[in-house]
């Protein structure tokens, strides 16, 4: 042995050759390694629900030499480790809420590798709801204005809620009117309540406590929808089309025009001399209303299944939400529509609701959408374009949401047969 010994000690050469060979035999460990790395999810938890920042931490071991960890959500790749230790936060605020599966794989030096798996869920933004009231009747429309919800209460006419404090909504007075109310709109102390069997009735609000009947008039098939602009109110007639209302003098309501659309008309908004008209299954008609008494058609656009309300914000598409008509279709969610040529609407882009989108009002670069049974969804405009879902507001009951209004950072929301809902709006991511 002291021969051996003393010869390689006599030999430097032959001492670092040996030296070399024993480092190769035991890094040689790794053409024999068959053991995969074993993984622990620590977090997230199984099943829990994760809003903006998802926390992951891992713990992940190998017997001989980890190479990298890799990290999926819904098979997309979203981090990679290659060292200790196995803990971030990432970022979800730009991923679409639902179920997901978060997978891990680790691999080793040697080849091997393993994976595991948990199911998750990430949530949106929600707004916080702060106060309710549930009229008498159904609510199906909502206005605000000076401290006050108008709100269209079906059996039970126009209810006038004081929603001074938003935690605490309470009745200020009521008209109960002839028909069925299904919409209105409120301007220079009048409330233009728009009825299903008995056409436009206005009414003296001036005095919120007491609100008196000024004047009406009828509608062959009823009014759906109505909006004020001017000396005027646009009134959506369902199967009769359009109809122009001057209103000049409140007493005295007088037809001035109207326009039979193809459709069934059943919501309406005005801006820049034009009425845009949801028009159930023909979509939206975009219809020229700078001479009242002449009301003509200029442009239209189908719609996926039926439109059945409207809004208009600004007159060009792509520049601050300015162009484009925001179109809530009744199965097919959100549909953006630019309008800078009214001529020629075209579709933009669109966000598929998870119910029947029925009422839609837009405010702050956001579209807020009265979502039938999925209550509020707000949905991120500021590219028309790619509307994207940032938030949704959850009422105490299942019920229909059939429309919205946003004011002071608060998104009222009317829900037929569930009351009017109170939703703090000002924490938007």
């Amino acid at each position: 042995m002291m021969e051996i010994t003393d010869h390689f000690i006599k030999s430097p050469k032959r001492l670092l050759l040996l030296i070399h060979a024993i480092f190769t035999l035991l890094s040689c460990d790794t053409l024999f390694d068959s053991e995969p790395p074993k993984i622990e999810i620590v977090t997230p938890r199984e099943g829990a629900s994760y809003f903006g920042t998802l926390p992951l931490e891992l713990e992940v071991t190998d017997n001989f030499q980890l190479e990298q960890v890799e990290v999926f959500l819904d098979d997309e790749s979203v981090h990679i480790f290659t060292e200790e230790p196995f803990i971030t936060n990432l970022d979800i605020t730009q991923l679409a809420a639902g179920a997901k599966t978060l997978k891990v794989v680790a691999h080793d030096k040697a080849g091997n590798w393993a994976e595991a798996e948990r199911e998750t869920r990430i949530l949106v933004w929600e707004p916080v709801l702060v106060g309710s009231t549930d009229p008498p009747g159904g609510v199906f429309s909502v206005y605000v204005a000076g401290g006050y919800a108008y709100v269209a209460d079906g059996s039970s006419g126009l209810q006038v809620i004081d929603v001074s404090s938003p935690a605490n909504p309470v009745l200020a007075g009521s008209h109960d009117t002839p028909g069925f109310a299904v919409g209105v709109y409120v301007a220079g102390g009048y409330a233009y309540v728009a009825e299903e069997n008995d056409g436009l009735q206005v009414i003296d609000v001036s005095n919120p406590a007491n609100p008196v009947l000024a004047g009406s008039t009828n509608a062959p098939d009823g009014a759906v929808g109505v909006y004020v602009a001017g000396s005027y109110a646009y009134v959506a007639t369902g199967s009769s089309g359009l109809q122009v209302i001057d209103v000049s003098n409140p007493a005295s309501p007088t037809l001035a025009g109207t326009y039979n659309t193809p459709g069934y008309a059943l919501g309406v908004y005005v801006a820049g001399g034009y009425a845009y008209v949801a028009d159930g299954e023909n979509g939206l008609q975009v219809i020229d209303v700078s001479n009242p008494a002449n009301p003509t058609l200029v442009g239209s656009t189908d719609a996926p299944y039926a439109a059945v309300g409207v809004f208009v914000s600004g007159s060009y598409a792509y520049v601050a939400d300015a162009g484009s008509g925001y179109v809530a279709d009744w199965w097919s969610g959100l549909q953006v529509i630019d309008v800078s040529n009214p001529a020629n609407p075209t579709l933009t882009g669109s966000h598929d609701t998870p119910s029947p989108a029925i009422g839609v009002y837009v405010a702050g670069g956001y579209a807020y959408v009265a979502d039938g049974e999925n209550g509020l969804q707000v949905i991120d405009v500021a590219d028309p374009a790619n509307p994207t879902l940032t938030g949704r507001g959850e009422t105490p009951y299942v019920n229909l949401a059939r429309c919205v209004y946003v004011a002071g950072g608060y998104a009222y929301l009317a829900e037929e047969y569930g009351g009017l809902h109170i939703f703090d709006v000002s924490g938007l991511p």
